[in-house]
């Protein structure tokens, strides 16, 4: 170890950090890096969700124009309520559609497109909560 006198009085010169400081820094960093893992996970689920709302839109849209280019006539085009049923990626989606006969106008049907699914990733973690994507078309008559 090396000592320099400064104007009488004997300063010891130590080079690096004391153990004490380099805990202290230790833990700073582990607080700040717990709180960038915690936003690391928020993320990930609202990457999640985005891709299951993607999926129910792309869902609605295709069903939408199956719809659109049968013929006016056709059973899936009935007044009333229908279902139907598809997954993609392990998520089990619900497909509803509404046809309104004459709406907006005579010789057209309003059809009201609903997606509905279950998204664990939506909300608490413990409980899957119910998710609904709609859509609106109207088919003529040609």
């Amino acid at each position: 170890m090396r000592c320099k006198i400064l104007q009488g009085l004997l300063v010891k010169k130590s080079d690096g950090f004391t153990l004490l400081e380099v805990m202290i820094a230790l833990v700073i960093l582990s607080v700040g890096l717990l709180g960038l893992a915690a936003l690391q996970l928020v993320a990930i689920k609202g990457n999640s969700f985005s891709s299951e709302m993607t999926t129910a839109t792309m869902i609605a849209q295709e069903r939408a124009e199956m719809l659109k280019n049968r013929p006016y006539t056709d059973l899936d085009l009935v007044q009333g309520t229908h279902n139907a049923v598809g997954s993609s990626k392990g998520v089990q989606y619900a497909i509803t559609w509404e046809v309104t006969d004459n709406t907006p106008a005579t010789d057209m049907k309003l059809i009201e497109l609903s997606v509905s699914w279950q998204s664990a990733r939506q909300g608490q973690a413990s409980a899957a909560t119910a998710v609904t994507a709609r859509l609106q078309t109207i088919v003529r008559n040609l």
